[in-house]
């Protein structure tokens, strides 16, 4: 009998096992609805039936026949599991139960009409509608094909004895004939699920992909087929670059030195997404994001200073961790800025603008381990943060610029 199981594969990383679940109940559901397809169309058509054999009767008034009797409990059965039972139960228990009393009607058929016309075709298309309608995994169809055949063969050798065994042989090559069709059926169906999740698996990769290159709203533009430039008329910056990380090239292998850098801008990636900040790009060791763009953020200077803040500190904890003498440096400018996707290949989201060279200007003049902010952003920042005045610095290619130090976030009074 487990030959004759439609067996699902082991689990495994190219078939997990949430998958056989899914398989199973998208079987049970394309199967139920099909049936409601069936019970609908035969409900119709046994009602006509009837009718015309109550007609040509006279309304049955020698009584009920064998069929007008199979007619009429058909009718019955179709009608409750149609209005009644339809929504009662498991999906995968009601299905079973439909294909079971499908089965046996089909059984039911057989044996009236066999005494009256010597036809088994209904025996014969009611499972071989199950198995290429309703396949399943297990032995279920199987063995209910198997039972079914073995009823009907022992109820026609009863009824019949002298019919010989053209019947039987029938009966018996229908029910074959029926398990390797559903076998067939069940393959493909497997196969189109795994096909149809490989490529949904694909998808979800490269989503995640895009996603983490791109701004979310950006990603989501670029899937639509649409890729603009806009101008944002604020959005605040942030440059920060590893002190001592060129001094550090000299001491380390190029694997370790990547480590470290990894772990470093990892670190830096989880604090921008705690705080509402935008990743734009590294650059060697220097780190770029942005806040405010490409959708607008309330309160875009805090977060951005708190961000700077948080990653100073952890720079600060990882050098004490591995041993290595290693600062961040950073410059935070607010303004202008345009934002957006240019090229046709190797696609990245970057901003132009003045504010942008403002803030990279800011933050190579500054310290290790200090975060250096523009006047703009200090007549944010004064009123929650602390902040000290460094006087005129003087930026290349724009001259002597004020600037300021955050010292840090003022505890509340």
């Amino acid at each position: 009998m487990n030959r004759l199981a439609n067996q699902l594969p082991v689990a495994n990383p190219e078939f997990p096992a949430d998958w056989c679940d899914e398989f199973e109940r998208e079987l049970v559901s394309s199967g139920l609805r099909r049936v409601w397809i069936v019970t609908n169309t035969l409900l119709v058509i046994e009602i006509i039936l009837l009718l015309l054999d109550a007609w040509r009767s006279h309304l049955f008034s020698a009584g009920l026949d064998a069929l007008t009797l199979w007619r009429l409990a058909a009718l019955v059965f179709l009608a409750s599991y149609r209005l009644l039972l339809v929504q009662v139960g498991q999906p995968a228990l009601r299905l079973r139960y439909f294909l079971s009393m499908g089965m046996v009607f089909s059984c039911w058929s057989s044996a009236v009409l066999a005494g009256v016309t010597g036809d088994l075709s209904t025996y014969a298309i009611g499972l071989l509608g199950v198995a290429a309608a309703c396949p399943l995994p297990g032995r279920f169809n199987t063995s209910l094909f198997m039972v079914s055949a073995a009823a009907l063969i022992g109820w026609l050798w009863f009824a019949f004895p002298e019919a010989g065994p053209h019947w039987s042989s029938n009966i018996v090559a229908a029910c074959v004939i029926g398990i390797v069709i559903e076998k067939f059926t069940f393959r493909a169906a497997l196969r189109e699920f795994t096909h149809r999740k490989g490529i949904d698996r694909q998808r979800e990769r490269a989503d995640t992909l895009l996603y983490n290159v791109f701004p979310e709203s950006v990603a989501t533009s670029l899937k639509d087929g649409k890729r603009s430039v806009a101008l944002h008329g604020e959005v605040t910056i942030l440059f920060a670059d590893i002190v001592g990380f060129t001094q550090l090239s000299t001491r380390l292998l190029p694997t370790q030195l990547l480590a470290v850098l990894e772990d470093i801008f990892g670190k830096f990636d989880q604090l921008a997404q705690t705080h509402g900040v935008e990743k734009i790009k590294t650059i060697g060791d220097a780190y770029m994001a942005i806040c405010g763009a490409p959708v607008a953020t309330d309160h875009q200077v805090e977060r951005m200073a708190d961000f700077a803040l948080a990653i100073v500190q952890e720079c600060k904890t990882l050098s004490a961790h591995t041993g290595f003498e290693l600062a961040v440096r950073v410059g935070i400018h607010t303004g202008p800025v345009i934002a957006g996707v240019i090229g046709s290949s190797r696609l990245c989201y970057d901003l132009w603008g003045d504010s942008v060279n403002t803030a990279q200007r800011i933050e190579s003049q500054g310290q290790p381990n200090a975060i250096g902010v523009s006047e703009p952003v200090y007549f944010k920042l004064r009123d929650q943060f602390d902040l000290e005045d460094r006087g005129l610095v003087n930026l290349k290619g724009k001259g002597p610029t004020r600037s300021y130090v955050l010292k840090g976030r003022r505890s509340a009074a």
